[in-house]
């Protein structure tokens, strides 16, 4: 099986994340008066099962097509090569990126009041 089975995993999920954007999209189109006026105001499932039925279809479509299944696992092997950063690299990384972050904040701090009180000085002659 390998990673055949995070392979099934990623379309199911694309699924998922598709049908969920459709039931939005399909309910904020609705919710324009033009729709509303060409086609009424239809129940709240209508949109639902339009929408799952819009992303399990694209997504059953590509997970049919061999190409596109080959291609989402490559992806796969390359992420299962990946060699992921322990807890302790993670922390340190962010400890580094908060420190960088005030330290820039608290420079660009100090620019601006110069610079604020640059200008009223300048201004003010």
């Amino acid at each position: 099986m390998g990673n055949r089975k995070y392979v099934h995993l990623v379309f199911m999920v694309g699924a998922l994340i598709l049908s969920w954007i459709m039931i939005q999209f399909l309910q904020l189109l609705w919710s324009y008066g033009f729709v509303q006026k060409l086609i009424g105001h239809p129940h709240e499932l209508y949109s639902r099962i339009a929408g799952i039925l819009i992303g399990v279809g694209f997504v059953g479509y590509y997970w049919t097509r061999e190409s596109s299944f080959e291609k989402v696992g490559s992806i796969v092997n390359e992420l299962s090569r990946v060699t992921w950063p322990t807890k302790q690299e993670t922390q340190s990384a962010t400890y580094v990126v908060i420190i960088t972050v005030i330290i820039s904040a608290v420079i660009m701090g100090v620019f601006d009041w110069w610079w604020s009180w640059f200008t009223d000085f300048l201004l003010s002659v």
